[in-house]
């Protein structure tokens, strides 16, 4: 009966801490590449999983990513996406202003929300670039609409997510291992100047992970680019 009672204990654990669609392993690194339509390896990202922890009934974890950009100048960025989970949702948001904070040569370790909050303004950002992944989704459900626009430059972005829905459970296999993963698809249209570009993204999530596959379509069906985890390394 004890052996019973302990197996069930640190099953409920395992499962509590794979809840979330996120590693909350402080220092690992997880490896992605991305391929263009042909299926050549166009850019390489390396995410390493920092500020984890929990607070207000929460957890939180920063996914601080860089990418190399392949056969090309000055070809290295910097973003973060950060990462929250509520014991039912879990919430992931690119910082759009980090990238253009790094660019601009500035300090690192000086970054702060205050600085974000300055650039959001200077970047004129508005609306919400959230994620949300529901852990009791069903297949068929469907995923808000969400809208958010920022200058790039001088050039005004507009990004609109839509017809959105969960496609239900799926194993996914890389190089990196096996996953369960949670499959969803959605219309994401980019509006720039004139020039606007609707693809059809589909994203395989793994709890305990994050983004495991890609991959996004034109609407002709055409295959625009596809991204892969690679490899990841527990610290």
């Amino acid at each position: 009966m004890r052996k019973l009672v302990f197996m069930i204990v640190v099953w409920m654990a395992c499962h509590t801490m794979q809840a979330q669609y996120f590693c909350t392993n402080q220092g690992t690194e997880l490896s992605y590449v991305t391929y263009d339509e042909a299926g050549q390896s166009i850019s390489n990202e390396t995410v390493t999983v920092t500020n984890v922890k929990k607070q207000d009934g929460k957890t939180f974890a920063t996914y601080f990513t860089k990418i190399v950009v392949n056969k090309t100048k000055n070809n290295t960025s910097y973003t973060l996406y950060n990462w929250y989970y509520d014991g039912e949702n879990s919430v992931c948001a690119e910082d759009l202003m980090y990238g253009p904070y790094i660019a601009s040569d500035s300090d690192p370790a000086m970054y702060n929300d205050d600085i974000r909050q300055a650039l959001m303004v200077d970047k004129k950002f508005k609306g919400d670039n959230s994620l949300t992944l529901a852990d009791h989704a069903k297949a068929g459900e469907s995923i808000p609409d969400h809208i958010y626009s920022y200058l790039n430059g001088m050039l005004k972005n507009e990004v609109t997510i839509s017809g959105g829905a969960y496609m239900g459970k799926e194993q996914v296999s890389t190089t990196a291992g096996k996953f369960e993963c949670m499959k969803i698809s959605y219309l994401k249209r980019t509006k720039a100047v004139l020039k606007t570009t609707t693809l059809r993204v589909t994203e395989w999530y793994a709890k305990g992970v994050g983004l495991v596959k890609s991959e996004a379509y034109d609407m002709k069906g055409k295959l625009d680019g596809k991204v892969l985890l690679v490899k990841m390394e527990e610290k």
